[in-house]
């Protein structure tokens, strides 16, 4: 199934979590904020399993001056 995450699309398996997802695009595992389908996903849902035509957006904090 094809999801996307910040406007690119991906096939995915249909088991497949956000956790798991995130993962295997090599994002962090601290300093990463989730939108799915427009609504901020506390990390405490990312065993949420994802359907088709989700939309991911995935930001990762930058420390810097």
């Amino acid at each position: 199934m094809i999801v996307v995450v910040n406007d690119k699309r991906i096939e995915v398996d249909e088991r497949t979590t956000v956790a798991a997802l995130l993962a295997s695009l090599g994002f962090p595992d601290r300093g990463v904020a989730v939108a799915l389908d427009a609504a901020v996903l506390p990390r405490s849902n990312w065993a949420t399993t994802l359907s088709e035509g989700a939309q991911l957006e995935v930001v990762t904090a930058v420390q810097g001056g």
